[in-house]
This record gives C-alpha cells, structure tokens and sequence, in this order.
C-alpha cells in the first residue's frame, strides 16, 4: 500500500511540475557575454528563447520537467552548446516570478545566461482598435526629467514614440484599451493618465519598476 500511496504522489508532483511550467511564457533578461531581454516560451517538451527586440529566435532547446527541476538540451540556435550537453536546473515559483538556478551543465554558454536569473510570467497583450479623436490628445512631450525625453507622435491612427534623449528610435505603439498601450520591441505597457477634466497630464512606463512621465508640451 505505502509504494501505490508513493507512486501516486510522485505522479501527482510530477504533473504539477510540468504544469507550471508547460505552455507558460516568461520575460526577463539573459546574462553573460550578450545580455538581452528575451521570453522563455515553455511547451510541454521545448523550450525557446525568443529576443524582444525583433521577435528572432535565440535558441530551441528540448525540455524534460521533473517535479522543481527541468532539463534541457540545444536543438538550435546562437550557443556555443553542442547538442549532446545536457542542462539540468532547478525552478521555483512565487506568484508570478519564477526563479531559475543552475544544478549542473556543462555548457557554460548557457549556465552563463540563465542560472540566477529571475523571470515575470507574460501573457501577449489583446490589440483593440482605438478612434483617432482619442489617440490625438496623447500626442507630445513627456518627461520624466531633462534627461529622460519622450515624444508620441501619430502617422495614420498610428501612435509612435520616440527618445532622443535615450536613444529610442521611432517605435509603434499598439492599444489594449484606449488609455493603455503596448510597446512591442521592448515588451512593456504604457498607461496614458487624465485629470478629472479629461486632459492627459503624464504617462506611466510599467518597466522593471514604474516610471511617471510628466507631459510637458
């Protein structure tokens, strides 16, 4: 009875495992020689790692979960892994974050990159079509301080922005409502704010931590 009881549960812990993880999409930043913000796509045996700038892929890697660890294996992509080399990592999850930390691998292309990185789980954003009458009152200057500039421009019920104070070149932006917005090429979520009166007076970047930029022109 007690190894029917055992067996069920490592089975039990097993599918939770794979669970969290499988068909889970995950945002963050990869460590190492080329840093860079990516996603982590889990399927239920793959793994790929997709850049956030242009959507190219990074690498695809087979995946094995096993109750709080998982496994992978380079298929394809820019590592310097060969496709024998195994990685095995241990993942935990606090709400929303998961945490990834290396056990063993003996690429370190990889251990390099990932092991003590911290990921926010992501769900593509829904665009909605938003009349231009709205979209025309958040065109102009936000700041968050003289060195930190953004401008919104609009092109053909197009919103843009751009910096050229950070270096931002010009960027669409895509509606999930009609005050917020989604920028693509950096995987973050802008929220246009109003007074009581209806004029927008500042724009919220939700980033690694929120930044309030006030509009001044």
């Amino acid at each position: 009875m007690k190894k029917i009881i055992f067996s069920v549960t490592a089975v039990l812990m097993f599918s939770f495992a794979h669970a969290q993880l499988s068909n889970s999409k995950w945002k963050g930043k990869l460590l190492g020689d080329n840093p860079r913000n990516v996603f982590l796509d889990f399927k239920k045996d793959k793994l790929d790692v997709i850049a956030i700038y242009d959507s190219s892929l990074v690498e695809s890697m087979s995946l094995i979960v096993e109750e709080n660890t998982f496994s992978v294996k380079k298929i394809e992509g820019q590592s310097d892994c060969d496709n024998m080399s195994v990685g095995k990592y241990a993942f935990s999850l606090q709400k929303d974050v998961l945490m990834i930390k290396k056990l063993s691998d003996d690429c370190g292309d990889r251990s390099s990159a990932i092991d003590g990185t911290k990921w926010k789980r992501w769900k593509d954003p829904r665009i909605v079509k938003v009349d231009e009458s709205i979209l025309k009152k958040y065109v102009g200057v936000y700041e968050l301080d003289a060195q930190h500039q953004l401008s919104v421009t609009l092109e053909k019920d197009q919103l843009f922005v751009e910096s050229a104070t950070n270096n931002i070149p010009k960027t669409p932006i895509y509606p999930e409502s009609a005050t917020k917005f989604y920028v693509k090429i950096a995987a973050v979520e802008m929220d246009f704010v109003k007074d009581n009166n209806g004029k927008v007076i500042k724009l919220i970047s939700h980033e690694e931590k929120d930044y309030s930029l006030k509009k001044i022109k």
